[in-house]
């Protein structure tokens, strides 16, 4: 006869997310209410920038463009993915951000 071993659940392995060190010492901060998008085979191009005058559709001074993020592919999607995500729960706590101009000016 063989000698049973009570069932202990063992646990599972923890799996330890790697320690990055941030050095934020040349940090910039811009404020941003315009930003294009481009793209090319290796990389998304993010420029942005500042509208004035942004409940003009037309606006008589030049969008200032400023700051320019240039990522690859993948970091683009994680940084879709985050948006995504803060966004939804921003408008969860928030309400829905509106985008029509027009809804937004009568509100």
């Amino acid at each position: 006869m063989s000698k049973e071993t009570k069932n202990e659940e063992t646990p599972a392995p923890q799996t330890q997310q790697a320690q990055i060190q941030v050095d934020s010492t040349s940090l910039k901060t811009f404020y941003s209410n315009v930003v294009g998008i481009a793209a090319n085979i290796n990389e998304l191009y993010l420029t942005f920038g500042v509208n004035s005058d942004p409940y003009n559709p037309a606006p008589t001074e030049p969008v200032k463009l400023d700051s320019r993020v240039i990522m690859t592919p993948d970091a683009a999607k994680r940084l879709c993915l985050n948006l995504n995500a803060t966004l939804a729960a921003f408008e969860q706590r928030f309400g829905v951000i509106e985008l029509d101009l027009q809804k937004r000016i009568k509100a």
